[in-house]
């Protein structure tokens, strides 16, 4: 009895081991839970997007296929001017690279803008202006 005991422990244990500890919610392609702030976070990204690629064709080459953020429940002209100017601070803040050996003008662009995309303190810094300028999208 006791092998038989040791065995459905040793069964439960491989059965437990093997289950899933992670569960990841999945992707939501309308926005997520604020879609004010998501709104605010991509115009602030393409804003450095487009410091950082003046003077070329990339962008307008990516406007030919992408329109961008589908949610415009934040329109207001003073508010586009304000996240541009965080977007283009940002920009003028990246430090050169210290990993590659880049050439001229070249940087971690796309990457640098992302990380400040998915940072705390950018969700934080469209929070305040979303509340600066009266835009009420936030869930209660």
């Amino acid at each position: 009895m006791k092998i038989s005991q040791l065995l459905v422990l040793v069964c439960l244990f491989l059965f437990c081991s093997c289950r899933v500890s992670h569960q990841y919610s999945k992707f939501d392609f309308n926005n997520g839970p604020n879609p004010c702030i998501n709104a605010f976070k991509d115009r602030v990204f393409l804003s450095i997007l487009t410091e950082a690629y003046k003077g070329t064709d990339a962008l307008k080459e990516i406007s030919k296929k992408d329109v961008g953020n589908p949610y415009d429940g934040i329109y207001s002209p003073e508010l586009f001017k304000k996240i541009d100017s965080i977007g283009h601070d940002f920009f003028k803040k990246i430090p050169p690279p210290e990993l590659c050996e880049c050439g001229k003008g070249q940087n971690y662009f796309m990457a640098q803008a992302l990380h400040f995309y998915a940072s705390r303190e950018l969700d934080s810094v469209a929070k305040i202006e979303l509340k600066n300028f009266s835009i009420n999208c936030f869930k209660k």
